[in-house]
């Protein structure tokens, strides 16, 4: 999917989901750790639900991105989102290069939801990413790669 979005700075007071979700989501498809953090409040939490402890704080955050995007080349196909007031939930795929423990190239595809709450002044101040456990254990142990509380930390 091509996202042709400008990014103008941090969310404004009062952004409406879907426009707040516009300007984050143009973060991770850039993957400007910076973009990401900026959408972010303070004491922000973000939690890849993988078995890992969840990351706590926007500059803790900005340096989490920084190592999943130098360890991780995915890209996203996005299925579906819903929105409310102060929330959005966003259903979507993570496509992902790898090489199997032989070293031959394969694409792994893993379901992903993402559940993310953000305040007034338009700021995320919670994220849940929840994947699909079967999908992503085959991918990477094919890939002989360590995940959640097994990984090491970047």
């Amino acid at each position: 999917m091509e996202t042709n979005m400008v990014f103008s700075g941090a969310a404004a007071p009062g952004l409406a989901g879907e426009e707040l979700f516009a300007r984050y989501h143009v973060g991770w498809e850039t993957r400007d750790p910076d973009r990401i953090a900026s959408l972010h409040s303070e004491d922000t939490l973000y939690w890849l639900h993988d078995g890992s402890e969840p990351v706590r704080g926007r500059e803790a955050l900005r340096q989490y991105c920084i190592g999943v995007f130098a360890r991780y080349p995915f890209t996203f196909e996005l299925r579906r989102s819903l929105f409310a007031e102060r929330h959005w939930v966003l259903e979507w795929v993570m496509v992902l290069p790898l090489k199997d423990t032989a070293g031959q190239p394969f694409t792994a595809r893993v379901e992903m939801l993402d559940v993310v709450d953000f305040n007034e002044a338009g700021e995320v101040t919670r994220k849940d990413v929840y994947m699909n456990g079967a999908q992503s254990q085959a991918a990477f142990a094919r890939a002989g790669v360590a995940t959640g509380a097994d990984r090491q930390p970047h």
